[in-house]
């Protein structure tokens, strides 16, 4: 055979060989680039028509509502009201649905929150109109995050790969919301791969925060908090694996609950979890809504028989009303700074006025220090989300159209280990920012002992944390939602790390809800921008320093913080809160 070989060879002219195999080398790598050329044209065009059907969608709702005689007085009305009218039979599901339809697809046209109308919301509203047995949430209308599945939907995530393929059913959560007589009318725009607190994706663009079309709206339940933030909706669905309930809900000036992971069903859902069967830091759904009485309504209704039929996982808890009504004095922790980012004058002011308010019903405030938070963040939220180096995506990004945050992200975290630790070394000489350089610093989980050593680490740190918060007989803590008003579209991948202040929440797996406390006043600009009041150490706080120019007026939210299973006891915190706040400020 050699030899057959070599005469080959020598007959052979070996410039013609080589033209032979650069042409077929070149030949290979042109019909490499022109089928990646062909398969990104076609998703171009696949994004396009999914673009358009949404468009689509509201405008031929749009026409269908110019028809009709809208009541507007419906729209002034809090959830309590609108409920007891509805309740009565004062208002019907129709007349309520189509004001909210109206409302919301005006300050759309602002903000870029839609992404569906949910067509059968109507036959849905007429078919309530005709019966008697009516459950909690009668002819509430509802908007819900994009994730959330709906029979007929796709739930996308922003990824254009996964437009058009369409959920076989209802998620249990929706189920549950129609049984009792929810009506799911709109779904909201998300940031794509739901691991961001900007709210931007190819398919539907960009959304903006209606108080102040030049802030982020947050994410990744940013069209929630935008649309109902914009009075669009009355009650909401999001899901947060890193505060992205709470960050949209402090940065649109409305309120929201994170719960305990199992105390309501996500069966059914699209979960960035889900992408690579993550479950060390579980993402968990709740409500959004503009005041606690729409969460508490919200919790009562779905924490249910119900739902622990449906979905066996559910933590088969009832909603204790005993907890929610109690007036017993309770111990609260409070802290204004977790040690990684310094928060701004105007959220230090917050804290201090909810304590205050607090300590005047009767409840005993003790300060307190949060247990190693960047460790919670950085070595154990950090990792189990982005430990595989983002190969849960690489399949959803391979010929898909990336929005710049999303690029960033899956480019980092695609370099080798080597190259991230160079990054990190540059990143602490120019900036000498340890919460960063922490976050960085993470090497890749590649094994499935990697796995169970990190699901392990965050056990024992929950277990650490616990005793400790039991060892000061804690019911609850006050502290942050984040550190700094809504920061200026485009700042959200450099301003990342301030999510320390909700992700240590995600990784205890406790129930967390915010609400809006105050706005930023002119004063707390100026303190902001004076190195006495905000010394501003570390980038990231130079970044903020910069950032609150122009921004009074902007709301800002605080958390209430449970042990897990105790939503009811954070609610009542959250309700004394928001009730003490509106009778100060009738004084």
């Amino acid at each position: 055979m050699d030899i057959y070989w070599k005469d080959f060879l020598a007959q052979v002219d070996k410039s013609t060989l080589c033209s032979s195999l650069v042409i077929t080398v070149v030949s290979f790598t042109a019909l490499q680039w022109l089928y990646r050329a062909y398969k990104r044209r076609e998703m171009f065009f696949k994004i396009r028509r999914r673009y358009l059907k949404a468009r689509r969608s509201i405008e031929h709702l749009r026409e269908k509502l110019s028809e009709i005689r809208i009541n507007k007085d419906v729209l002034s009305l809090n959830f309590s009201e609108l409920q007891k009218l509805l309740q009565s039979g004062e208002l019907g599901a129709l007349e309520v649905l189509q004001a909210y339809q109206t409302m919301a697809l005006n300050i759309n046209e602002e903000i870029n929150a839609i992404t569906d109308v949910i067509e059968s919301a109507t036959s849905e509203a007429i078919r309530l109109d005709g019966v008697n047995d009516r459950g909690p949430l009668h002819g509430i209308p509802i908007s819900v995050k994009e994730s959330v599945g709906l029979k007929g939907l796709d739930c996308t995530a922003g990824f254009g790969q996964l437009a058009d393929v369409l959920k076989k059913d209802d998620s249990v959560l929706i189920k549950v919301l129609r049984l009792k007589g929810a009506i799911p009318f709109i779904r909201t725009n998300i940031p794509q791969g739901m691991r961001s607190f900007a709210c931007s994706n190819p398919i539907y663009g960009e959304t903006k925060n209606p108080l102040n079309m030049s802030r982020c709206p947050g994410g990744s339940s940013g069209g929630e908090g935008a649309i109902i933030g914009g009075k669009g909706s009355i009650l909401g669905v999001g899901s947060d694996i890193g505060g992205s309930l709470r960050c949209p809900a402090a940065f649109c000036g409305i309120c929201a609950l994170k719960p305990t992971s199992s105390r309501i069903s996500s069966f059914g859902n699209f979960s960035t979890d889900a992408i690579g069967g993550q479950n060390i830091v579980p993402s968990a759904y709740g409500p959004m809504g503009r005041d606690v009485t729409t969460l508490i309504d919200f919790m009562e209704a779905v924490i249910c028989p119900e739902i622990f039929s449906l979905d066996p996982h559910v933590t088969p808890i009832p909603f204790r009303h005993e907890l929610l009504e109690s007036s017993a004095p309770l111990r609260i922790g409070y802290y204004v700074y977790d040690e990684c980012t310094r928060c701004t004058p105007p959220v230090v002011r917050a804290v201090m006025m909810a304590k205050s308010l607090l300590q005047d019903r009767g409840h005993t405030l003790v300060e307190i220090k949060p247990y190693k938070p960047m460790y919670a963040c950085a070595d154990i939220l950090i990792p189990a989300l982005f430990g595989d180096d983002c190969d849960s995506y690489a399949d959803l990004l391979k010929y898909d159209t990336t929005c710049e945050i999303m690029y960033n992200t899956y480019r980092f975290n695609q370099y080798p280990y080597l190259l991230r630790l160079l990054f990190m070394r540059l990143q602490q000489l120019m900036h000498n920012d340890p919460l960063i350089v922490a976050m960085m610093k993470r090497k890749s989980m590649r094994s499935i002992s990697d796995w169970f050593r990190k699901a392990n680490e965050c056990k024992e740190y929950q277990m650490e944390f616990a005793t400790r918060w039991k060892k000061q007989n804690l019911d609850v803590v006050i502290c942050p939602c984040l550190p700094c008003a809504p920061p200026r579209v485009g700042l959200e991948q450099k301003l990342l790390a301030i999510l320390t202040y909700t992700g240590l929440y995600n990784v205890l797996n406790y129930p967390a809800g915010t609400l809006p406390v105050t706005t930023v006043t002119t004063s707390d600009v100026g303190n902001t921008m004076n190195p006495s009041y905000y010394p501003a150490y570390t980038a990231i706080e130079k970044l903020i320093q910069r950032d609150c120019e122009g921004s009074e007026g902007l709301p800002i939210g605080i958390q209430v913080v449970g042990l897990p299973f105790t939503e009811e006891v954070v609610l009542r915190v959250m309700l004394e809160l928001e009730t003490a706040l509106k009778s100060s400020n009738r004084h």
